[in-house]
């Protein structure tokens, strides 16, 4: 199912990380790796660890999106 105002906003969010990068080269990949540090760390008892899991690889995803575009 499409969601235009979810995609509006990835479409927003992708440019504004691209031309923050720009200006300052390496955040994205300063950011991926601080993602990964925080999945990393948590902890094994976590409430809704599902949620959580998708809500990195999502962020993961836009970030390499933002990254390689």
């Amino acid at each position: 199912m499409e969601n235009a105002k979810a995609d509006a906003a990835l479409y927003l969010l992708t440019g504004l990380l691209q031309r923050l990068n720009a200006e300052r080269p390496g955040m994205l990949q300063e950011m991926i790796a601080g993602v990964e540090d925080d999945r990393a760390s948590l902890p094994d008892n976590i409430e809704n660890r599902e949620h959580v899991e998708k809500i990195f690889d999502e962020a993961m995803g836009l970030l390499a999106r933002a990254n390689t575009a």
